[in-house]
C-alpha cells in the first residue's frame, strides 16, 4: 500500500496623534493688591507724606534647571545565529546502479529499492518520501542555457495533478533546481505533496532528479535532495 501511495505521488498528482498635547498648562497667580487709605482729619489736613515707593522684590535667582542625565546607550540586540540545517542525509553502504550503466546514485539509509518503467524508484519505510532519477538524451553535448534545463525538466513532469513549478534557481553552469507543489489523491483525500527537482547536464545526458515528499516529510525534501544529487554519478 505505501508503495502504491508512493508511486501516485511521484507519477500521479504533483504540484498578514496620540498628539500627546501635553496641555503646557499655564499656571497664573493672582495677587491681591492691599489698598490702604488713611482718613482725614477735620482740622487742616498735614499734607502727607509721599508714599515710599513700593520695594520691588529682589528677584530670586531661577533654580538650576535639573540635569537630563545623559542618555545611555541601548545595548545592541543580540543576533541569534540560526543553527546550521541539515544538509545531507545518511547513505545506505550500497548504491544503486542502472540495469543500462547510465549512472549510480545513493540510496538513502533505510529506504526499499524498486522500479518504475526504466527508471528506480526509492522510498522511505513509511513511504512519504521518494525519489527517482530519469536519463534524457540529447543530440550534442553543446551545453544547455539554464532556462532551457529548466523547460525540459518541467515538461518531464508537468503531467502529474496539480504540479505547480516555481522560479527555477541555477546550482551551477551546467545544473538548476526547481521547488514544486501539487497533490496526491489517496481513496477520497487529497493531500498535499512538495518535491524538488535537480536538472543536470553531463555531456550529451541529462539527468533529472525529483524528490517528492508528504506533509510529514516536507523537512527532509532540502537535505535529501542535496545527498542524492551529490551521491549521483555519470558511467
Amino acid at each position: 500500500m505505501k508503495r502504491k501511495q508512493i508511486s501516485l505521488i511521484l507519477f500521479g498528482l504533483f504540484i498578514p496623534l496620540l498628539i500627546s498635547l501635553t496641555p503646557t498648562v499655564g499656571i497664573f497667580s493672582t495677587v491681591k493688591l492691599g489698598i490702604s487709605s488713611v482718613q482725614a482729619q477735620q482740622a487742616t489736613p498735614t499734607p502727607q507724606p509721599s508714599p515710599s515707593p513700593e520695594v520691588t522684590p529682589t528677584p530670586q535667582p531661577s533654580p538650576s534647571p535639573e540635569v537630563t542625565p545623559t542618555p545611555q546607550p541601548s545595548p545592541s540586540p543580540e543576533v541569534e545565529t540560526s543553527p546550521p540545517s541539515q544538509s545531507s542525509l545518511s547513505l545506505s553502504e550500497s548504491d544503486y546502479v542502472d540495469p543500462l550503466g547510465r549512472f549510480k546514485v545513493g540510496i538513502l539509509q533505510g529506504y526499499n529499492v524498486g522500479t518504475t518503467g526504466n527508471w528506480p524508484l526509492i522510498e522511505s519505510p513509511d513511504g512519504n518520501l521518494a525519489y527517482t532519477i530519469v536519463v534524457k538524451a540529447r543530440e550534442s553535448d553543446r551545453i544547455i542555457p539554464s532556462p532551457s534545463l529548466a523547460q525540459i525538466a518541467i515538461e518531464t513532469f508537468e503531467r502529474g495533478e496539480g504540479f505547480q513549478p516555481e522560479t527555477y534557481q541555477v546550482i551551477s553552469q551546467n545544473e538548476i533546481s526547481i521547488a514544486w507543489t501539487g497533490t496526491v489523491k489517496v481513496g477520497s483525500t487529497t493531500q498535499a505533496i512538495q518535491g524538488k527537482i535537480r536538472a543536470r547536464q553531463d555531456g550529451s545526458r541529462l539527468f533529472l532528479i525529483l524528490v517528492s515528499a508528504t506533509e510529514s516529510s516536507f523537512q527532509e525534501i532540502d537535505p535529501a535532495i542535496v545527498t542524492i544529487s551529490d551521491s549521483l554519478e555519470a558511467l
